[in-house]
């Protein structure tokens, strides 16, 4: 263990060493992320596999436990919105990054002394959950979970996104050792970008792995589970202060909601004003679009003389304007994506439930592989196969048949995932155990695969598509496409809760028995898959209806080419004075302005 330790110290110094002059700042600030990029990945299956906690060790009820797993992943995704206003308006990356862990960590380490002694309670322990640290232990992982997800994924992986290289670079000596390479400005540089972010993937496969095999082995040790990643984050913290020094003071900016939010109000309180007159004098050269023309009223200049205008909140840019009816715009297919989130919660709650009542056969994390797989060999394959032929012929409208082809996926994923349950219930019944809470089915839980398969195909078709189309249609695509694709399926999550509430009493209306009874072998599965199956169909036929009348002529550009990146300053060891002085220096000093990342 020892050798191992220095082995580290021994990487990491030469990384942070003045003397490895290939890794500027921003990469070498990445390596204090990277206890924290493994706590993430040990932390993949304890949230995910919530429920089985609830109904296996606390013996909840198959109805409230899946009244909380959805609640606090619900919340979790929407609360994201949230951080990333409070990370540009206060905090930035770096300060919310330590408060989450903080807060992340505490709630783990109270949810691991909510575990009853025994690893299972013997009776329903919803009422004395007031007794134990529970409540207060979900609070906190929920907005611990929340507030790490996007400075964690900003101060990581953002860091070594590979910018182009200008093609009329010519190719410069760079010499390693007694090797010489003959590279573009900036291409070996790329290739170190890369080499972090393969350690970065490193770290996060490990911890996954890790915790794929504490699952495999003892899957009922919740106790255990929780610990090892509270301690997994307090180490990956301790060694992300380790590298506070070194960054700049943070830079907050404004958000396109609070933009939104700016423009709708200032039009509001003009609304009696003409906008083709007294625009801002530094907006005379745009023009305002006649699209939504009640927000052109946001960009009039009452008083030419008042400069506090902007400070009360009644005049915004022609830029403000447009970027708030970009926003306007996109709602109406942000809605049809909410169903996405509702078929995305069976994964977590009634198909964990599923694999934990059928006899042997794979194991529910190695179904929960095969997911994470086909989501990702679905999304590679989508991009090789048809991405690159759609957006030959029609590049606006490759975003639109992706989701579309991952919606049609949703409704095989609940089909199939009804003719399963309809199958295990049979069997069940067969053999008299249906009254039985705790009875395993008599057939393989590899008939679970199938439906798996088609959820992770879902998740890689409709997930990245909304990624992208948020990405091309929404201002500063950059920082908040993720952030409002998780937002829309935490939504849909916490709708999940109303649709299974509204399924409850019509089937107590109608047949007079729940289709939701206090274990899933009680249950009715199969028809609740069904009604999601309808959900389903139904969203489809409104979504082919919105995004065929959406105009795609606002494409704003792939995240990726977007030439203004927001750059906090870091330190730089004096480079630029020691640049003006040494020809070579000088030249290295470009290629770091050419490859310059965000670090805040």
């Amino acid at each position: 263990m020892g050798t191992w330790i220095w082995i580290w110290i021994c990487i990491c110094g030469g990384f942070l060493s003045p003397k490895w002059k290939w890794f500027r700042w921003p990469e070498r600030l990445v390596i204090f992320t990277f206890g924290l990029v493994f706590s993430k990945g040990l932390m993949t299956l304890v949230l995910q596999n919530l429920s089985s906690f609830l109904t296996d060790s606390l013996n909840l009820k198959l109805k409230e436990a899946i009244t909380i797993v959805n609640l606090q992943e619900g919340l979790r995704n929407m609360l994201q919105i949230c951080v990333a206003l409070c990370i540009d308006a206060y905090l930035g990356y770096r300060w919310m990054l330590i408060l989450s862990s903080l807060l992340y960590s505490a709630g783990l380490f109270l949810l691991a002394l909510s575990v009853p002694g025994g690893e299972r309670c013997p009776s329903n322990c919803f009422k004395e959950l007031k007794h134990t640290s529970f409540w207060e232990g979900l609070t906190l992982v929920i907005v611990g979970g929340a507030a790490q997800v996007i400075p964690l994924y900003a101060l990581s992986f953002e860091q070594t996104r590979v910018a182009k290289i200008p093609e009329d670079y010519e190719p410069a000596r760079v010499q390693v050792g007694c090797f010489r390479f003959r590279v573009k400005i900036g291409g070996w540089r790329n290739f170190l970008q890369k080499v972090i972010r393969w350690l970065l993937f490193l770290f996060l496969i490990t911890g996954a792995l890790i915790s794929v095999y504490g699952f495999f082995f003892y899957y009922d040790k919740w106790q255990q589970h929780f610990f090892q990643s509270t301690v997994a984050i307090i180490i990956g913290l301790l060694w992300f202060l380790c590298g506070f020094p070194f960054y700049g003071p943070r830079r907050l900016q404004r958000s396109p909601l609070s933009i939104m939010l700016h423009t709708l109000i200032a039009a509001w309180q003009k609304r009696h004003l003409k906008y083709q007159i007294n625009l801002d004098e530094e907006d005379q050269n745009h023009s305002l679009t006649d699209h939504l023309e009640l927000l052109n009223s946001a960009a009039v200049k009452e008083s030419p003389a008042d400069d506090n205008l902007r400070r009360r909140w009644r005049l915004c840019t022609v830029t403000e304007v447009e970027q708030t009816k970009l926003l306007l715009d996109i709602i109406p297919m942000s809605a049809t994506f909410i169903v996405y989130g509702m078929v995305k919660s069976l994964g977590n709650t009634f198909f964990i439930e599923q694999a934990d009542r059928m006899h042997g056969g794979i194991s529910l994390v190695v179904l929960q592989l095969f997911q994470f797989i086909s989501k990702s060999a679905v999304n590679e394959g989508y991009k090789m196969v048809f991405e690159k032929r759609i957006q030959r012929i029609k590049r606006r409208y490759s975003d639109g048949v992706k989701i579309g082809i991952g919606m049609l996926t949703s409704i095989l994923c609940c089909a199939v995932a009804s003719q399963v349950e309809s199958k295990r219930l049979k069997a069940l019944k067969k053999k008299g155990l249906l009254d039985n809470p705790e009875a395993e089915a008599p057939m393989s839980a590899s008939w679970l695969l199938l439906q798996f398969i088609f959820l992770g195909a879902m998740e890689g078709l409709a997930g990245d598509g909304i990624v992208n189309f948020f990405g091309h249609y929404a201002p500063d695509s950059r920082r908040y496409a993720p952030v409002f694709t998780s937002s829309l399926t935490g939504f849909g999550t916490i709708l999940s809760i109303g649709f299974i509430a509204i399924i409850d009493y019509y089937s107590r209306f109608r047949y007079k028995e729940s289709w939701i009874g206090e274990s899933v072998n009680e249950s009715r599965l199969d028809l609740i898959y069904r009604a999601y199956v309808m959900l389903a169909v139904l969203n489809c036929f409104i979504y082919a209806y919105v995004a065929s009348s959406y105009s795609y002529d606002n494409i704003i550009g792939r995240p990726e080419n977007e030439q203004e990146i927001p750059v906090l300053e870091v330190k730089q060891q004096q480079e630029e004075e020691k640049a003006a002085g040494d020809p070579q220096n000088k030249q290295e000093q470009e290629e770091y302005q050419l490859q310059r990342m965000s670090v805040r």
